[in-house]
């Protein structure tokens, strides 16, 4: 009888953990919080983050984001079940298109993103706060070795 009360006990918690740790959705049309985002050399806030909105759309396990500059729109695609993701982006100053392969993974409640292009490998951790806002920690280690870690927060438009 006592197992029966434990195993069903262990049951009912596990199923509470599971429930707990669902999935945020990150879809939605999201700008820039300037004001709670780190600052970037030269007081720019947002870190070098897009001022512009951005739309996220989320289908089964493929999430895209996408920006516009001026009459260029870029969308970068997210596998959430850790398939690597190859994305083509526009070189640096006209430069030939790059390839950056971006590896996802849930830990918890927060998406850890692995992004490696040419010019070497960050790490993203996408998650959203209490408030509904969306919380983007971008780690880079310089050319120096050093790693640089800056917090960009995004408001949900209604």
């Amino acid at each position: 009888m006592k197992r029966a009360l434990f195993a069903a006990a262990l049951a009912v918690a596990f199923t509470a953990g599971v429930i707990a740790q669902a999935k945020p959705n990150f879809a939605g049309k999201w700008t820039l919080d300037a004001e709670k985002s780190d600052p970037m050399g030269g007081g720019n806030r947002g870190g070098g983050a897009p001022t512009a909105p951005i739309t996220i759309t989320v289908d089964g396990q493929k999430m895209s984001i996408t920006q516009t500059f001026g009459e260029n729109t870029r969308t970068t695609v997210y596998m959430l079940d850790g398939t690597p993701s190859k994305n083509t982006q526009a070189g640096r100053q006209g430069g030939e298109p790059v390839e950056i392969v971006y590896t996802s993974k849930w830990e918890g409640t927060t998406l850890v993103t692995t992004i490696v292009n040419p010019r070497g490998t960050s790490t993203e951790k996408r998650s959203l706060a209490a408030d509904g806002t969306m919380v983007v920690e971008s780690t880079r280690t310089g050319q120096d070795g050093t790693p640089t870690t800056r917090k960009t927060v995004f408001k949900r438009d209604s």
